[in-house]
């Protein structure tokens, strides 16, 4: 695309701001909507394949209808003079990427927060059926106000076959990839659980856990080394955020948690100073426990006694054992069953309650069974007086019922 031209009678190309192994991005104003949006083009020499036409068509159109304030929205799909482009929402901010290379590593307040707007949009994206594929950093926008906005959902798939001849692309996505797409095998959900896990080290730390030259070096390191600890680049951080990204990336996909769900629930457990979730490998419990022969056992300890009843000896050990047995499996019911059952707290999605009225907000947020918020009054030139203008956090996240949400209203 050339600046300062018009494509396909609507859209003004203003400039370039972005370019990548697979595309180019451009600023441009939509004459229909009166609006700016970002145009992402495929490069030149991708447009010319057809079959990867075809998927990055049909793929980018499955993401359209994906609207969550955590994740870029999908205006249409087009063509302009054989080469495909996406329209989408123009975010005015920076990749989180760049962002880290100003920052470094962030505090853990600010890494959960940006952690949790994360985890929300790539939970939403899995309840519609759509794996992103190729998170980083690179690919989630951050505003001024600390808001974030995933980028490239579904289109991760397409740009696979392209990896194998764009460096670049290879360079970016290896340090977060799982270690079953490292191997070939087909990306689940677990697998973007795994890059959340290796953005969140990257949010605590400022760097990346596997690191070397080449990417088939740090695809190996994924595959092979164990996960290092975020307490070895900062040994302040606590062993709790230490354990969750060690849950994100086990290497065995049924190993990690099973949900972004159960992320976040861990993060707002976290963040309440309360105990996160602890993990027990199934594949410990799957496998053959060998149970000591109790009769036998006791035989033995018999032949050294002094005179005693080899049946008084047996049955004391064998009631000995099973009262044992007994007092472990009701703990563990306790545990497992009992307890749990009695503190699952509710959860809620936070309404739209865009340019409502004060009372319009709260009664929303009521029916919503949300009922912990406080009304804030802020300056707005652009907001009627009296409506809502955002909430914190951002209206469309998933949070506890108990949790408090601030509604920023126009003065």
């Amino acid at each position: 695309m050339i600046i300062g031209t018009t494509v396909n009678s609507r859209y003004d190309i203003k400039m370039l701001i972005g370019d990548g192994g697979m595309a180019n991005v451009y600023l441009a104003y939509d004459q229909v909507k009166k609006t700016h949006v970002a145009i992402k083009s495929l490069r030149y020499e991708l447009s010319k394949d057809e079959r990867f036409i075809k998927r990055f068509k049909r793929e980018s159109a499955q993401v359209i209808n994906l609207s969550h304030p955590n994740i870029v929205r999908i205006y249409t799909v087009g063509d302009y003079k054989d080469q495909p482009f996406i329209v989408m929402e123009y975010v005015k901010g920076m990749t989180l990427k760049d962002y880290l290379r100003e920052k470094k590593a962030l505090n853990v307040q600010d890494s959960i927060f940006i952690m949790k707007q994360i985890a929300e949009g790539v939970l939403y994206a899995h309840q519609n059926k759509i794996i992103h594929r190729d998170l980083k950093p690179q690919n989630i926008m951050i505003t001024e106000d600390a808001e974030i906005k995933i980028t490239d959902f579904g289109i991760a798939l397409s740009s696979n076959e392209a990896d194998v001849t764009q460096t670049n692309t290879i360079m970016g996505s290896v340090h977060y990839l799982a270690p079953e797409l490292a191997r070939g095998n087909i990306a689940t959900e677990r697998s973007d659980i795994y890059a959340l896990g290796i953005i969140f080290y990257e949010l605590l730390t400022g760097t990346v856990p596997f690191k070397g030259e080449g990417a088939v070096n740090i695809a190996l390191q994924h595959l092979e080394d164990e996960m290092p600890s975020i307490k070895s680049e900062n040994e302040n951080l606590p062993i709790e955020l230490d354990n969750i990204i060690k849950r994100c990336t086990l290497k065995t996909p049924n190993e990690r948690y099973g949900s972004a769900e159960e992320l976040i629930a861990d993060l707002d457990a976290f963040s309440r100073e309360e105990p996160v979730s602890e993990y027990t490998k199934e594949v410990e419990l799957e496998k053959t426990m060998i149970i000591p022969n109790l009769a036998k056992e006791a035989e033995n300890l018999e032949s050294h006694a002094l005179k005693k009843p080899r049946v008084s000896a047996l049955n004391t050990s064998i009631a000995i054992s099973y009262t044992i047995f007994l007092f472990i499996a009701l703990a563990l019911y306790l545990i497992i069953v009992i307890f749990p059952a009695n503190y699952i707290t509710q959860e809620a999605r936070i309404p739209n309650v865009s340019d409502l009225t004060t009372q319009e907000a709260e009664s929303a947020f009521r029916n919503a069974g949300i009922t912990e918020f406080e009304i804030r009054v802020i300056a707005d030139e652009d907001t009627p007086s009296g409506e809502v203008i955002r909430t914190q956090p951002a209206m469309g996240t998933r949070i506890k019922t108990t949790a408090e949400v601030l509604i920023y209203i126009a003065e």
